[in-house]
């Protein structure tokens, strides 16, 4: 007997002007095993135009941006300026259980909706919505990007260079706004969802990706809030209101390796000092003065400069298997591609295989991110042609002969 996905049976309403901030909260959602109904313009969503496309064709059914963020999910094209729309968008959401609504104008003001009408006309729907800076306040309606979220949410003050002189801010790569927003939207909805489980009832979900963002600083926020201090950026590492020693060192290899020097307890400190002595190059670690945590601290930046002359003279890889052996919490910054030849994350299970039958293709992509045991995870299927699914959930009107 095949086990249900925890979110079987729960069909979800995704609209989004440009996909952006509801895109991942959607997919998190299908991937549990949700009915994800996009609805997107005629021309598709802007997330279907960001290269790169498979095989190098400009198509909106082939852009790898697209098929990560929407597998397992259905395609309803919908034409706002259509006469039709108000009435469609209404069917839909009377199918739903969920909506994700990151549209610039709110659905429900688009329908006429209001809260109270909502819980009347939709009983148990659970509405969540979703808006750069949320539908009132001094930010309402402002036009964002994931930069401008992560420099006004904070993230970007503390990501950067502390060893390069002058050197400004950083954004992190990969859409890490969205992400985290997506990650609160799945929380949200599946907290409203057991709550309509116990109650009968739906709620309104309200998430802006301001909020969220700005609570996603690691140790900043808190910083701010206990001692009203600002950290500091600090190259690959923390962000504190003080130095801290470096982590990173480059290895003969030529890569990074992480080694987390503040993290090095008695009992990992000897077993660093004893591999270090086995392979000569020690030098005075072993001395009693560093078998203390206080002794240590006073001494950090020299114990760094042993471990960075350490790495230097040797591989990552070599680093990271001996590291393991004694339990030392050390790793190598692999890039994408090293990740994807990575034994432990082979062996996990921690990619899976989608099949793109339009394209002839089989492609690798990240697998489960939890391990679920009576509700095991299951890989996506392939995302959705643009309007693959109109037809099937919007059948168009039937003539009066046609009903005879």
């Amino acid at each position: 007997m095949t086990a249900s996905a925890p979110l079987a049976g729960v069909r979800v309403v995704e609209l989004g002007d440009d996909g952006g901030l509801v895109e991942f909260g959607g997919k998190l959602l299908a991937d549990l095993g949700a009915d994800v109904v996009k609805v997107e313009p005629p021309g598709g969503v802007a997330s279907r135009r960001i290269p790169p496309f498979h095989g190098g064709v400009a198509d909106p059914d082939r852009s790898l941006q697209f098929w990560f963020y929407n597998g397992s999910k259905r395609s309803v094209v919908l034409d706002p300026a259509d006469a039709s729309a108000p009435g469609d968008l209404r069917r839909l959401l009377h199918d739903a259980g969920v909506v994700l609504d990151g549209s610039s104008t709110p659905v429900l003001d688009r329908l006429g909706i209001t809260a109270s009408s909502l819980e009347r006309d939709f009983p148990g729907l659970v509405y969540c919505r979703v808006s750069p800076f949320g539908d009132t306040g001094p930010l309402a309606g402002h036009q964002s990007s994931d930069l401008v979220q992560l420099a006004l949410g904070g993230v970007m003050a503390a990501c950067g260079y502390d060893d390069v002189p002058g050197a400004p801010p950083i954004a992190p790569s990969g859409g890490q706004s969205a992400h985290l927003t997506g990650m609160a939207i799945a929380t949200g909805v599946i907290a409203a969802l057991v709550h309509r489980q116990r109650t009968g009832r739906g709620q309104m979900v309200d998430i802006a990706a301001h909020d969220v963002v700005s609570v996603s600083t690691e140790m900043s926020f808190a910083y701010w809030e206990y001692q009203q201090v600002n950290p500091r950026r600090q190259t690959g590492r923390h962000a504190r209101p003080y130095d801290s020693p470096p982590w990173n060192h480059r290895c003969l290899d030529g890569k990074y390796f992480c080694t987390l020097p503040l993290y090095l307890t008695n009992e990992r400190y000897a077993a660093m000092v004893k591999w270090f002595e086995d392979e000569g190059m020690a030098e005075d670690l072993a001395d009693p003065v560093y078998a203390s945590d206080e002794g240590r601290a006073s001494r950090m930046s020299h114990v760094v400069a042993v471990i960075s002359r350490f790495c230097a003279a040797r591989d990552s890889s070599y680093l990271f298997t001996e590291a393991q052996k004694r339990r030392l919490p050390w790793a190598p910054v692999n890039s994408p591609h090293d990740l994807l030849d990575d034994p432990h994350l082979r062996d996990r299970g921690a990619y899976c295989v989608v099949e793109h039958e339009d394209v002839g293709a089989s492609l690798t992509y990240p697998g489960a991110p939890y391990k679920l045991s009576a509700t095991p995870w299951r890989p996506p299927t392939a995302a959705p042609r643009l309007g693959e699914h109109t037809a099937q959930l919007l059948p168009a009107p039937q003539s009066q002969g046609e009903r005879k």
